[in-house]
């Protein structure tokens, strides 16, 4: 049971954790993902049926989570697949969040690097980043839910002013036709707009913490749904503005858009900047969740508080995000993050929920 009641979340921060840690890399990379697998203008329609599924997906972890209200996925696992399976899926998760976290950190390094300080070792900018991250997550959750209320409004009004100002380069003609080469391209591209949808599989383990968990279904699919418009108006703006044949080639295709945002007068120069600064703060909103996450579960698993685990697993995430010897290395571990996602967030709770109903495991 939770030990405290200040560790505690509501609904609606719940909501906002997990819209926060979909969001965040998938804001810069879903455009040439997306670009490069469908081919032709219509990567948006994948975008929304890609968040339909996660939306299926994201309500199966809900319900999974409520029929066990005061226990974590790390607990009820052992309750519904006997102990030892249990674990297993439970290690299997944390593996899964520390990986995710040191891709994070690493995604976030790259970009700081590129735009901001790019005579800073990589080594250095990830360091701080993460001894920022271990300062929120041994504060515990409450706090992670608060900044993730704070920073969700910094973010929606930053993505709003990018999109409006965006649109004095947007040219239509680049989203025709639409469906020129029919439904096989969406299709084709669903895969990668639902690996970006990655995230809310946090909440097998974070709905323990929910003030009112009967509603952790709806507060996922709440979350989602935020996501699900501002991915699709990121899409279409990169394509509008940029073409689909120059977003395929581009690292990061919304830095090139932020970059040819001119305001009226020279009001504000460097755009991409401002951009950057922003958005390393949805990075901190993702990455402190699945560090805390992680700590949650070693911590149940040895009975022991998350705060030991905080700086232990440092080194362990600084070697992760290290690996990757160079930019298309680190993309691959994307994928591969991506399809691990598929497994834990789609596969694992579905089994596990028909597993628990079928043996009248928690509450119907």
């Amino acid at each position: 049971m939770i030990s405290h009641p200040k560790d505690q979340i509501t609904t609606i921060q719940s909501a906002l954790i997990v819209t926060n840690v979909i969001i965040a890399t998938g804001i810069i990379t879903l455009p040439r993902a997306v670009a490069k697998e469908v081919g032709t203008p219509d990567g948006w329609i994948s975008v929304i049926l890609g968040g339909l599924m996660a939306l299926f997906f994201g309500w199966v972890v809900g319900k999974v989570s409520q029929r066990f209200p005061g226990q974590s996925f790390y607990q009820y696992s052992q309750e519904v697949a006997g102990k030892f399976l249990g674990r297993v899926h439970g290690l299997l998760l944390i593996v899964f969040l520390i990986v995710s976290a040191g891709y994070q950190a690493r995604i976030m390094g790259e970009v700081i690097r590129m735009y901001l300080l790019d005579t800073t070792p990589l080594e250095v900018i990830i360091i701080s980043f993460m001894c920022v991250g271990v300062y929120l997550t041994k504060a515990g959750i409450n706090p992670i839910g608060r900044i993730s209320e704070l920073f969700f409004l910094v973010i929606i009004v930053l993505l709003l002013f990018l999109i409006i100002f965006s649109f004095r380069n947007f040219e239509l003609d680049n989203l025709r036709p639409v469906l020129g080469e029919g439904f096989l391209p969406v299709w084709k591209g669903i895969n990668a707009t639902a690996l970006s949808y990655g995230g809310f599989e946090l909440m097998l383990a974070l709905v323990f913490f929910m003030k009112e968990p009967q509603k952790a279904a709806r507060s996922i699919m709440a979350g989602i749904t935020i996501v699900i418009p501002f991915y699709t108006l990121v899409v279409i703006l990169a394509i509008g503005t940029l073409t689909l044949e120059e977003v395929k080639t581009l690292t990061w295709p919304m830095m090139s858009v932020a970059k040819a945002i001119e305001l009226p007068g020279g009001f504000f120069e460097r755009f991409e900047a401002l951009f950057v600064v922003l958005w390393v703060m949805a990075m901190y909103t993702s990455f402190v969740p699945f560090h805390y996450t992680a700590c949650l579960g070693l911590g149940q698993f040895f009975k022991k508080d998350h705060h030991i685990f905080a700086l232990g697993l440092l080194p362990l995430i600084y070697m992760v995000a290290l690996y990757p010897e160079n930019l298309n290395s680190v993309f691959k571990l994307g994928e591969y993050l991506g399809y691990s996602y598929l497994l834990l967030g789609a596969v694992m709770p579905l089994y596990f929920w028909m597993i628990a109903k079928i043996r009248r495991k928690g509450i119907d």
